[in-house]
C-alpha cells in the first residue's frame, strides 16, 4: 500500500512537471535602450528643460504564461539603467551659461503585460504585439557631476506604460528567438526632492528599447 502511494505521488509529480513545462516559457532578454525623460516644473527664476538622451541597457529573465492560444501573460525581472538629464536656464536679461546635470539611475523592473501572437506569417515565424505596464524599484541613483543641486532625490517606486512589437522565430522543438522594439513611457513623477528654487517638478522617465532574446 505504501509503495503504491509512493508510485502515485511520483506519477503525479511527473505529470505536474510536464504540465508546468508545457504552460510556461522561460527566457532571457537583452535590450540596448535610448533613455530620456520629460520635465515640467514651476520656478520663478529658472527655465527647466530635458537635457538630451543617452544609451543604456536592460536585461534579465522573462516568462510567458499562456492564457489562450496565441495569448500570453508576459512578465519577468529585468535590470534597467536609465539616464536623467536636466538643463536650467536663468530667466531675465542676463541668463548666463545654462546649468546641466545628469544622473545615473538603476531599477529592478517587473513587466505586467499581455502578449498577442499572430498565426505564422512564414515558416516558424510569428509577429507579436505586447501591451501593459511595469513596476520598477529604484536600487541606485548617482549624479554624474561632482556639483549638483537641481534634483536631490528620486522615488523608490516608478512605473511606465509598455508597448512593443516584434517577431518570434522558432528554431527547435522548445527554443524560440525573438527581436523587436519596445517603448516605455513614464507614468508617475520619479523625483521626490528638488532645489528650493524649483516650486513643483514633474519628472517622468522614458526609453526606447531594441529587444533581443531567447525563450526555452
Amino acid at each position: 500500500m505504501l509503495i503504491r502511494k509512493y508510485l502515485l505521488l511520483v506519477c503525479l509529480s511527473l505529470a505536474l512537471a510536464d504540465v508546468v513545462h508545457a504552460q510556461f516559457k522561460l527566457g532571457f532578454q537583452f535590450s540596448p535602450t535610448l533613455s530620456t525623460n520629460r520635465i515640467n516644473a514651476d520656478s520663478d527664476s529658472l527655465t527647466l528643460n530635458t537635457d538630451g538622451a543617452g544609451l543604456r541597457v536592460a536585461f534579465g529573465p522573462i516568462i510567458d504564461v499562456p492564457i489562450q492560444e496565441n495569448y500570453f501573460f508576459s512578465s519577468g525581472l529585468l535590470f534597467v539603467s536609465k539616464r536623467a538629464g536636466i538643463e536650467a536656464i536663468r530667466e531675465g536679461n542676463n541668463p548666463g551659461i545654462p546649468t546641466r546635470e545628469t544622473y545615473g539611475l538603476q531599477y529592478l523592473q517587473v513587466p505586467l503585460s499581455l502578449k498577442l501572437l499572430t498565426n505564422e506569417v512564414s515558416l516558424d515565424k510569428k509577429i507579436y504585439f505586447q501591451f501593459g505596464t511595469t513596476l520598477e524599484f529604484n536600487i541606485q541613483e548617482e549624479p554624474n557631476e561632482n556639483d549638483h543641486f537641481l534634483l536631490e532625490d528620486f522615488r523608490l517606486f516608478d512605473s511606465s506604460l509598455l508597448a512593443a512589437v516584434g517577431v518570434e522565430y522558432k528554431i527547435g522543438l522548445n527554443t524560440t528567438l525573438f527581436g523587436g522594439f519596445s517603448y516605455h513611457r513614464g507614468l508617475i513623477n520619479a523625483v521626490s526632492g528638488s532645489a528650493d528654487v524649483i516650486d513643483d517638478i514633474r519628472y517622468r522617465n522614458d526609453y526606447l528599447g531594441l529587444d533581443i532574446g531567447v525563450k526555452f
